[in-house]
């Protein structure tokens, strides 16, 4: 399921105003969060219980990021800016010094539509068309006490495509440093997401979206300095391009043409979109073990919400900022280190969740197609992971193993599409279950788009919570693979599926993996298997297990 898919977002020229040069004002200040809610606003259809639910994560991704992030404050009272019409647009103003050249608006809005208190605005004067006399239409409210951000969270079905869980944008910079002041959450009515640990997810993504991780606030980042990183007007304003979007420099979002782009007719060139910022490219040299690294790929599938507003799912997959939801989702180093490159944030590295999907896999992991990843470790001998080749059924998978990082039993995504995938994506001439003569070459890949329909082994997403080792149940009603679900339970791998004999019958099991609990004893890993103790000491070790159990 897609996180989002933004409205446009605000035309933040028009909502601050910047100064170019830098500053030295204390940067070590938790940031102070408030959160305003309205779930009746634009028709609202969140249930009374899915209201709680969103509170109650809210409050907790609130004391989460007011522990891990430091800012420079924002003046107190936050008073938010009252939009203006002007020849029959509406815009917000450049600063609250600067009248209106028309009709200041009436309604309290943020992001162009959503409600928000009078109360929240700064005052208002307007000028109806004559410069010379100009009078104060609204009067400052009492704004918003310490606050350096403030989020107001709504529950409309607006926007809310199929497959769209949430969505963020923000909608209001500060005028020194341009770190965003005010955004917009919107929950999307829907049952997709009910489990409270995933809610908190989409909250703490969302989130992550309006304190920087957008397309449209990579103009405004600062360096180290406070300085732009983009370069500025006289009005302190970024470039634009032939649309009149604003756009940010080359050290900050590059296009780069990878060259060996290797497909099942051979290589070609793709282009990409990576960010380029120095404590970014730090983490990612040091994740993918590659020293030549320049940037990090952003998506670039999905729509206007989705591209270049994500990482890209194919490099970094369960990474909790790709535009696709992971059960497994983790705010790793990559995250992090994007927010503190927008020059707005210190950021508390210790609570970032470990990756490890592409750990260690090198620069040309990051340079080429999973295609050609996986043709260089078949020719070398060697596991093909985080990747797969087994051509598989969407409803009914075989050949189940673990995902990458033991979380869940998994099975290969890579499925029959109903149509030709596009040149760049089609990968295979043959798989572990299929050869160069297979008629729907063309149409076989991953069912992730958004991870460019590379196949890798994904959580049994039609059987869930089957499979879920921290949280699930087992994968069959009789546990056939004496398996243990719960916080200390991991994926297991067998190797080969269990004989299992009950009384004079004796039958092959159905699954290859499965949960066991599991505890680190020095470097070894023992699991527990009917009560047993089973030691592991080394990767890749076969342990025998033959049990006699009850029932």
């Amino acid at each position: 399921d897609d996180f989002e898919n933004c409205p446009e977002a605000e035309d933040f020229a028009d909502s601050k105003a910047t100064k170019n040069v830098g500053g030295d004002a204390a940067f070590n200040q938790p940031i102070r969060i408030n959160i305003h809610y309205n779930f009746t606003a634009l028709e609202g259809e969140l249930s009374l219980a899915q209201q709680q639910q969103v509170k109650s994560v809210m409050s907790h991704v609130k004391e989460n990021l007011e522990s891990i992030l430091t800012v420079r404050r924002t003046p107190n009272p936050l008073r938010l800016r009252r939009y203006c019409r002007h020849d029959k647009d509406d815009f917000v103003l450049t600063g609250p010094l600067e009248p209106c050249p028309d009709q200041c608006l009436n309604k309290s809005l943020l992001c162009k539509q959503f409600p928000i208190p009078a109360e929240h605005l700064q005052h208002c004067v307007e000028c109806n068309g004559d410069s010379s006399n100009c009078v104060e239409a609204y009067s400052d409210g009492p704004g918003i006490k310490d606050t350096d951000l403030a989020l107001y969270v709504y529950g409309t079905a607006d926007h809310c495509e199929p497959g769209v869980v949430a969505y963020a944008a923000a909608c209001q910079l500060e005028d020194q440093y341009d770190r965003p002041i005010s955004g917009v959450i919107n929950f999307c009515p829907t049952d997709d997401i009910s489990d409270e640990e995933e809610v908190f997810q989409v909250a703490k993504h969302e989130i992550f979206h309006v304190l920087g991780f957008s397309a449209s606030l990579y103009p405004w980042y600062r360096d180290e300095n406070g300085n732009p990183r983009t370069r500025r007007d006289t009005n302190g304003n970024p470039p634009t391009n032939a649309n009149g979007y604003y756009v940010e420099d080359e050290n900050t979002v590059k296009m780069v043409n990878l060259t060996d782009w290797q497909t099942r007719f051979g290589p070609t060139n793709k282009i990409v979109i990576q960010l380029v910022t120095p404590k970014v490219v730090e983490v990612g040299r040091r994740h993918f073990n590659c020293d030549t690294l320049e940037g990090v790929q952003l998506e670039d599938q999905g729509g206007n919400g989705t591209t270049g507003a994500h990482w890209e799912k194919r490099l970094l997959n369960y990474e909790a900022m790709t535009g696709v939801v992971s059960q497994n989702a983790a705010f790793s180093n990559f995250s992090y280190a994007l927010l503190e490159d927008s020059g707005w944030y210190k950021v508390d590295y210790s609570n970032a969740s470990i990756l490890v999907w592409g750990r260690g896999d090198g620069c040309g992991y990051t340079a080429g197609s999973c295609g050609g990843y996986i043709d260089t470790k078949k020719r070398q001998n060697q596991p093909m992971a985080p990747f797969c080749d087994f051509l598989n059924s969407r409803l009914h998978p075989q050949n189940l193993s673990c995902n990458i990082d033991r979380t869940a039993v998994a099975s290969c995504n890579l499925a029959s599409y109903y149509y030709d995938l596009p040149r760049e994506y089609q990968y295979f001439n043959s798989g572990a279950n299929f050869n160069s003569v297979a008629s729907g070459l063309p149409i076989y890949g991953g069912d992730v788009q958004a991870a460019d329909f590379c196949p890798f082994y994904a959580d049994l997403t039609y059987r869930a919570p089957r499979g879920i080792c921290r949280k699930g149940i087992p994968l069959t009603d009789n546990n056939e693979a004496a398996e243990t679900y719960g916080p200390r339970s991991r994926c297991v791998d067998h190797s080969g599926k269990w004989q299992i004999t009950n009384g004079s019958n004796t039958y092959t099991a159905q699954y290859s993996a499965g949960c066991y609990e599991y505890q680190c004893n020095n470097s070894a890993v023992i699991v527990m298997i009917l009560g047993q103790s089973y030691t592991c000491s080394r990767a890749g070790q076969v342990i025998q297990v033959d049990q006699t159990a009850d029932g």
